[in-house]
């Protein structure tokens, strides 16, 4: 473990057999400007969808883990269902998401591991 690798609070998640995942992604606070809508992970938002930054977002089902770099990469941000109006609502200092994933059981922190 590296000396700034901390743990900041824990949840406990009960998965169900089924669950769904969506949730829409608005490029301005409070549900602004341009939307998408996604169900599966996206390994970079730039590739995708040409964005560098997700401003606000809605969580309509599933658990999703947003990450600061590309590759599911950097500081990572839990959303669970709700409204998010800014990066600030998910815990982020800044709205820079470069990638996310869906929270599933057998969730692994570091994919590439």
């Amino acid at each position: 473990m590296a000396l700034n690798d901390r743990l900041c609070s824990c949840k406990m998640i009960h998965f169900a057999s089924g669950t769904q995942y969506k949730m829409q992604l608005y490029e301005k606070s409070d549900f602004g400007g341009q939307v998408v809508e996604v169900t599966e992970d996206c390994p970079s938002l730039m590739e995708k969808f040409h964005w560098r930054e997700v401003n606000s977002c809605k969580v309509f089902e599933g658990w999703w883990v947003f990450y600061e770099h590309p590759n599911y990469h950097g500081r990572q941000y839990f959303l669970e269902k709700g409204e998010y109006r800014k990066p600030d609502d998910w815990g982020a200092v800044c709205a820079t998401v470069q990638s996310f994933r869906r929270f599933t059981e057998g969730f692994q922190l570091h994919p590439n591991v």
